[in-house]
């Protein structure tokens, strides 16, 4: 029977599965005066957008951009956009005011980008009939490998692994 919760037959639940967690996470960011729970969940923010840019502009845009080039090519400025500021904030503090500045604008970015893709994007896509299990495949493995080297990197081996 199949599963459809299956990130690889099902790539967009994958996918919104990312935006729910980057909601929930700034829900907590936004919902705290807690300075080490803002900056947990900042650092679980600028994380979790980090690695789902990466798979969306490495696997996903380029294997949909027929569905709507001109939406993707939007999705892709605004995600430069975000990765400038996701790299800011990889450098910086996140317990300062600056810091604080800069992840809520990226907050409203990325939740207006996921409102976009959800309610835009995803039903041209589904409505296109696409067989998405191997786009689904692709991302899996994409994951996978993110994860194996953010796990060697902060195991000491990233230097090694190239």
């Amino acid at each position: 029977m199949e599963n459809p919760l299956d990130p690889i037959n099902h790539p967009l639940d994958g996918l919104i599965r990312d935006h729910d967690l980057v909601r929930k996470l700034a829900a907590a960011y936004r919902g705290t005066t807690d300075k080490e729970v803002k900056k947990q969940a900042g650092k679980q923010i600028v994380q979790a957008i980090h690695n789902h840019s990466r798979a969306e502009e490495n696997i996903f845009y380029p294997r949909v951009r027929h569905i709507d080039a001109p939406m993707v090519r939007h999705f892709e400025q605004l995600h430069l956009e975000v990765d400038d500021l996701v790299a800011t904030l990889q450098g910086m503090a996140l317990d300062d005011a600056h810091a604080d500045h800069l992840l809520n604008q990226l907050i409203d970015k990325v939740l207006h980008h996921i409102a976009q893709e959800e309610k835009e994007f995803f039903p041209k896509l589904e409505q296109a009939g696409l067989d998405l299990a191997p786009l689904g495949l692709e991302l899996a493995a994409f994951d996978a490998n993110l994860v194996h080297l953010q796990a060697a990197q902060s195991a000491g081996l990233g230097s090694t692994l190239r």
